[in-house]
């Protein structure tokens, strides 16, 4: 590869990798460490890129000077290189698991394996066993190049046992997104690698990353910045959806019968409850905003830990959430675990303030007659019913103990 194609390739690639990195910078409404793990990702990218340049730039020209750059070139190419590929790894696992301690661990191994590449790369000074610089500064192979291909793209491997594994627990978009760029990368690299081109690896895996990149900046816009649930926006299209599934009753019923007529019965209706946070206005009042939106996190918190992958929920607007289940799983045991979860996070005291709760609930299919709107009033209506059972018990507690009280002051009175 000469300088203009080198040019009009690496070039091009790192320009679409500085933008993504200047626009994904200033948006902070985002999940914290997968805003860290993509500008991590794009930086490393950006640099290997840029070393991949100056190779070329280079490479050939004769003099010890440059023969120092080509060498230094090569090094942070390689090294930069592997740390994108392993990033890549780590940002597709935490948009499959979203854990952060399990992708902690795993950023904790891949600088161990960074650590000891960058060792390798510096012994190759001496041994020459990964790639040497040939008379006319010409990069010349090593007998063990091999290991840095294996080493490399290892990351695709670790990424498709990935996929594998969380194949039945997470939804296809992101599914299709890790795919196209196992795939898009992968075939790059061993064109490049079989005819000794360098031209379709930084295109195609520029491309991978702006693909990535609108795949997150669309997910961010259906989610909730405080809590991580989905916001109202995607309960909105969640519920379009389901309306729109009900419009063509005819042709659903045929598709059902050509294909998954278990799986679409099972699925065409669903149970919601729309949960609201008792005395959370007093939370706000007396403790202050930030202990409310501590409040908002605990709640959520809750609630993520207790659905399922499959269940859907958001938070709908205030201090109350909603959640859709399929009506084959049973939606009362879901709220049970939620209030079970409360009491359990209540007992341990670790906040100024006790989490109550008051919840509505009912199913709804999607062939209904009914507005999907209409149903949504139905069910605040019963949340509000729970909420004002709960308020008349908590009085009719309160006044009992109360003249509890009283009585006791009046026998104490008496034997006085």
């Amino acid at each position: 590869m000469h300088f203009t194609p080198a040019l009009n390739i690496i070039l091009g690639s790192a320009v679409l990798i500085v933008l993504m990195f200047a626009d994904y910078a200033r948006k902070y409404n985002t999940d914290a460490c997968q805003r860290r793990l993509f500008l991590a990702l794009l930086v490393f990218s950006f640099l290997a890129m840029a070393s991949d340049f100056v190779y070329y730039l280079v490479a050939g020209i004769p003099g010890k000077t440059f023969r120092a750059v080509l060498y230094a070139a090569l090094l942070n190419y390689y090294f930069f290189q592997n740390l994108a590929f392993y990033y890549s790894f780590l940002l597709f696992d935490f948009l499959f698991a979203k854990d952060q301690k399990r992708t902690a661990g795993f950023r904790a191994a891949v600088w161990i394996v960074a650590a000891l590449h960058c060792i390798i790369l510096l012994l190759n000074h001496r041994w020459r066993f990964y790639f040497s610089i040939a008379g006319g500064n010409r990069l010349h192979y090593g007998s063990y190049y091999f290991i840095r291909i294996i080493a490399s793209y290892l990351p695709a491997a670790f990424i498709s046992l990935d996929v594998l594994w969380f194949l039945r627990k997470v939804k296809m978009p992101p599914l299709l997104l890790t795919l196209c760029f196992v795939a898009m990368t992968g075939l790059s690299s061993a064109i490049d690698f079989l005819f000794e081109t360098n031209s379709l690896i930084w295109p195609c895996f520029a491309c991978s990353l702006l693909y990535a990149y609108f795949f997150i900046i669309q997910t961010d816009s259906k989610i909730d910045a405080l809590t991580g649930l989905g916001n109202r926006s995607s309960f909105n299209e969640f519920i379009s959806k389901i309306s729109s599934a009900g419009n063509h009753p005819r042709r659903n019923q045929e598709r059902s019968k050509r294909r998954f007529l278990k799986r679409k019965s099972a699925s065409a209706s669903y149970s919601f409850a729309m949960i609201d946070m008792d005395h959370f206005k007093m939370i706000n009042d007396t403790l202050g905003h930030l202990e409310g939106d501590n409040a908002l996190r605990d709640m959520a918190g809750i609630i993520k830990a207790c659905i399922r992958s499959s269940d859907f929920a958001a938070r709908y607007g205030g201090d109350e959430f909603i959640l859709a289940v399929s009506t084959e799983y049973d939606i009362v045991s879901l709220l049970g675990r939620i209030q079970a979860a409360i009491n359990e996070f209540n007992e341990k005291g670790g906040r100024p303030y006790e989490l109550q709760i008051s919840y509505g609930y009912d199913s709804y299919s999607a062939n209904s007659e009914i507005p999907i709107t209409d149903f949504l009033k139905h069910v605040d209506s019963l949340m509000y019913k729970h909420k004002n059972e709960r308020r008349r018990a908590s009085d009719r507690e309160n006044n009992r103990g109360n003249e509890n009280n009283q009585e006791r002051k009046d026998d104490a009175v008496i034997l006085h």
